[in-house]
C-alpha cells in the first residue's frame, strides 16, 4: 500500500501546484508583472550603474561621495529608453513608407493577382471540361464573400472601440511609468529588499520559486524572444536581397506569424514559392523556401541549445500546451500555456 499512496500524495501535490499556478497566472501575474519586470532590468543594470557609481566617486577633505546607485540606474534606463525610441521612430517610418508605396501600388497588384487568377481558373476549366468561367465565377464569390466578412468583422471593431484604443494607451503610459520607477527604487533599495524576503517566513518557497522562475524565464523566454528576432532578420534580410520593396514590413508581418500557435512562417513563404515557380521565377521561388529552411533550422538549433533538456518542452507538449494556454487564458496563452507547464514541472520535480 506504500507505493499507491505515495503516487496519490503525488498527483495531489501535483493538482495543488497546478490550480495555484493557473491562479497565479490568471489574476496574480496581471498585477505583479511589471514589478517583475523592473526588477529584471535593475538586475541588468546593476553592473553598470555600480561602474559608473564609483567611475563618479569623489573626494573632499577625506570623504567620500557617490551618486546613487538609483539615479544612476535612472539615467541608463532613460538613455536605454531614448535610443530604443528613436530605434523604433526610424522602424516605424520605414514601415510607414513602405505601407504607403504598398496602398500605392495596390490597384496594380490586385489587377496582376486577378489576371493571375483568372489564368489559372481557365486552366483548370480547360482540364476539368468545365463550363466557361465558372470557376472564375466561384473565385469571385469566394473572394466577394472574404471582403464581407473580414470589413464587418474588422470595422466595428476599429470605429467602435476608439475608447477601448485610447484606455489601452493611458494604461501603456502607466505601466512604463511604474516599470521606470520601480526599477529606481529596486536599484536603490536592492539590500532593504533582500532582507525582507531573507527575514520572512517563507525565504525557503520564494528562494525555490525565483530559481525556477529564473529556469523557465531564462530558458523558454529568453530563446522565444531570441527566435523571434532571428526569425525577423532573416525573413527581412531574405526579401531585401530579393529585392521586394516591402522587405520591413513582409519580413516583420512573417516573423510575428511564425511565433503564433499553428501557423509559422511556411503558411506564407510555401504558397509564395509555389506562385514565384508557376510565374517561372525560380530564383525568387528558391531563395522563399532557403529563408524558410534557415528560419526552421534557427529555431531548432536554439530551442535545443538555450532550452536544454531540462526545460525544453517537446513538439507534442509544446503543441498541448500551447492548446490548453489557448482555452485558459486567450491569445496570452500562447506563452503563458508553455511557461505555466514548465513551472509546473520544475515545481513538482524540485
Amino acid at each position: 500500500m506504500g507505493k499507491p499512496n505515495k503516487k496519490l500524495k503525488k498527483l495531489i501535490i501535483t493538482t495543488g501546484i497546478a490550480l495555484g499556478v493557473y491562479a497565479g497566472l490568471k489574476y496574480l501575474l496581471p498585477l505583479v508583472i511589471p514589478f517583475f519586470i523592473a526588477l529584471g532590468l535593475a538586475e541588468l543594470l546593476r553592473p553598470w550603474a555600480q561602474w559608473l557609481q564609483e567611475r563618479l566617486r569623489v573626494t573632499v577633505r577625506g570623504r567620500s561621495f557617490s551618486l546613487p546607485l538609483g539615479l544612476l540606474g535612472g539615467i541608463l534606463l532613460a538613455g536605454v529608453g531614448v535610443l530604443l525610441g528613436i530605434f523604433g521612430w526610424l522602424v516605424g517610418g520605414k514601415l510607414i513608407r513602405e505601407g504607403k508605396l504598398l496602398l500605392r501600388n495596390l490597384p496594380r497588384l490586385m489587377l496582376e493577382a486577378d489576371i493571375l487568377l483568372t489564368g489559372w481558373c481557365r486552366q483548370v476549366e480547360a482540364a476539368l471540361h468545365l463550363e466557361a468561367d465558372c470557376m472564375i465565377r466561384l473565385a469571385q464569390e469566394l473572394l466577394r464573400s472574404l471582403v464581407s466578412q473580414a470589413a464587418d468583422r474588422v470595422m466595428p471593431y476599429i470605429m467602435g472601440n476608439s475608447m477601448v484604443w485610447m484606455k489601452a494607451m493611458v494604461n501603456g503610459m502607466i505601466l512604463l511609468a511604474v516599470i521606470f520607477f520601480g526599477t529606481v527604487l529596486a536599484l536603490q533599495e536592492n539590500e532593504a529588499i533582500g532582507e525582507y524576503f531573507r527575514r520572512s517566513a517563507f525565504h525557503e518557497e520564494y528562494v525555490q520559486m525565483g530559481r525556477i522562475l529564473k529556469v523557465v524565464g531564462a530558458a523558454y523566454g529568453k530563446t522565444q524572444l531570441l527566435i523571434l528576432a532571428g526569425t525577423i532578420l532573416i525573413c527581412t534580410g531574405g526579401l531585401f536581397l530579393m529585392g521586394n520593396p516591402y522587405y520591413g514590413l513582409l519580413g516583420i508581418l512573417i516573423g510575428l506569424l511564425d511565433a503564433l500557435p499553428f501557423i509559422g512562417t511556411g503558411t506564407i513563404l510555401f504558397p509564395w514559392a509555389a506562385v514565384c515557380f508557376l510565374q517561372g521565377n525560380g530564383g525568387q521561388g528558391a531563395v522563399l523556401i532557403a529563408i524558410y529552411l534557415i528560419s526552421y533550422l534557427l529555431r531548432q538549433m536554439m530551442e535545443s541549445k538555450m532550452m536544454g533538456a531540462k526545460a525544453g518542452l517537446s513538439p507534442f507538449l509544446t503543441l498541448a500546451a500551447i492548446y490548453v494556454g489557448l482555452q485558459l487564458f486567450g491569445i496570452p496563452g500562447v506563452i503563458l500555456g508553455p511557461l505555466g507547464f514548465l513551472i509546473i514541472r520544475e515545481s513538482v520535480d524540485a
